[in-house]
Formats: C-alpha cells, sequence, structure tokens
C-alpha cells in the first residue's frame, strides 16, 4: 500500500520524535557521562506563592540557548503547578516528585520534554532540584542574578532566592515594602545565610549565617532584622537560595514556624 503524501510527512515527524527522545535517554544515562553542572536557576510567582527550579547542562553555551530557557520556564510552570495543589508554606521536592512533574496542566512528564531536549541539543540535561515558599497573607519576594536579560514572566540566573515576607499590617504590601522584599532577596544571593534568626539579633560578624544578624547590604554596621524594622516594619518568615551548581547542603534547617494569618 503506497503512504498518501499527508501520512508520509507525519509519520517522519513522528520518527524523528522518538528518535530524539531514544538519544536523549541513551545520553542521560550513558556510563561516564560528564555530569551537567552548568546550566540556570528560574525563579517564578504567581499570588502569595513563588518556586525556583535549577535546570543544569554541560556547558554554558547551551545554558544560553532559547532551547534551554524554554526548558527551564517549562520546568519553573510545572513546579508551580504542584505547589498550587499542595499544602504547607515551604517544600523541597524529592527526586520522586521530580519524576511525576508534568509541563502544564495535564501535559506531558517534564522527563519527556528533558528526553527531547537532550537529543536535540547533544547534552546531559536535568532538573536538579525545586522548592516553593508560600506567604499566606504576605508575599513572597524574589530575585534571580545572572547574565540573562530580565524578562516576564520567569526570571532566570545564575543564582536565586525567595523570600517569604509581610507588612506590620494585613492587606496587599505597598510598593515601598515590596521592593525591600526584593533588597532582601538580593541580599539572600549575595551573602548567602543559612538560617533566619531574630529581628532582636545583634549583628553579628563577618562569618554570621543568621540572615537577620548579617550587616544589611545598604547599610553594614545595622543588622538586617533591625534595618528592616526600622524602615516600614518588614516582617521576613523564611527564604531559600539556590546557586546553579552547587552541592546542596547534606541535612535541611528544621521547618520554620507558619506566618502568622
Amino acid at each position: 500500500m503506497t503512504l498518501s503524501p499527508l501520512i508520509r510527512p507525519l509519520q517522519a515527524e513522528a520518527w524523528l520524535e522518538a528518535e530524539s527522545r531514544r538519544r536523549g535517554w541513551a545520553r542521560a544515562t550513558a556510563p561516564g557521562a560528564h555530569r551537567a553542572r552548568e546550566g540556570l536557576v528560574g525563579v517564578l510567582s504567581e499570588g502569595s506563592a513563588a518556586v525556583m527550579v535549577e535546570v543544569n547542562c554541560e556547558t554554558d553555551f547551551v545554558a544560553r540557548t532559547p532551547d534551554f530557557q524554554q526548558l527551564v520556564e517549562m520546568a519553573a510552570r510545572g513546579v508551580l503547578g504542584h505547589c498550587q495543589g499542595a499544602s504547607g508554606t515551604k517544600h523541597l521536592l524529592r527526586e520522586d516528585e521530580l519524576a511525576q512533574l508534568r509541563a502544564g496542566n495535564g501535559g506531558d512528564l517534564l522527563s519527556d520534554h528533558f528526553a527531547l531536549a537532550m537529543g536535540r541539543l547533544g547534552e546531559r540535561l536535568a532538573l536538579r532540584r525545586a522548592g516553593w515558599l508560600r506567604a499566606p497573607g504576605g508575599f513572597v519576594a524574589t530575585y534571580a542574578h545572572g547574565w540573562v536579560p530580565p524578562g516576564p514572566p520567569v526570571a532566570m540566573g545564575t543564582y536565586g532566592a525567595l523570600v517569604a515576607c509581610g507588612g506590620p499590617a494585613p492587606g496587599p504590601p505597598p510598593p515601598e515594602l515590596q521592593e525591600l522584599g526584593r533588597r532582601v532577596a538580593q541580599h539572600v544571593v549575595g551573602m548567602a545565610p543559612t538560617s533566619l534568626g531574630t529581628p532582636d539579633d545583634e549583628l553579628g560578624g563577618d562569618t554570621e549565617t543568621r540572615l537577620l544578624a548579617q550587616g544589611s547590604l545598604l547599610e553594614p554596621g545595622v543588622p538586617l532584622g533591625r534595618y528592616l524594622r526600622d524602615r516600614g516594619g518588614l516582617q521576613v518568615w523564611d527564604f531559600l537560595r539556590f546557586q546553579c551548581g552547587e552541592e546542596p547542603p547534606q541535612e535541611s534547617p528544621p521547618e520554620p514556624s507558619a506566618p502568622p494569618a
């Protein structure tokens, strides 16, 4: 039987997609393949929640391609969908949860899209980690730092931070507090704190790891907690920081108490 001219291109397209996926999975599981250490951190916020993902590749060249950056955006949207159906105020996704993420509501598994992209780009790719913060009654400030030009909706860079914040009064925060929250997220990227601390903490030294005890980047002689209290009363409830390619800590810090309703 002779195939019609319409069916032949459709079959060819299906074969190319299957072949690309096969080569991608082969590359991902090949023994001795290069570990993917380059890549991007992607940050996406919606309402009182925000998500962050780290997607890795083998070279900086691939990280700069639109194809790879589209994959980062797809991963961030997949995590946002997961976040919207979950409870709690903070979560780092487990390996089994990452494997079940989908591209959009009811879309294909992200792992299938990664396999296709590996076949096209010729490098090992990985969704290494992902997490989200939620701030009921407040907002999540975000910041991404790196060489990717800013552009909505997913901010990308080699560093990223999420900071769950609240104002001194219920309701939407004024623009000045939102900007202050963004500066705190910027501080988290630059100073790499590992715990929150309290607003009453005294100023720590150069090796201080409590966020609210570190000197503010805008006023280094003042602890960040006091700096925020004196400038509108921004409250910091929690934070999350990713650096592309870093080794994640072996143990996560204790879960923070829930923010006030």
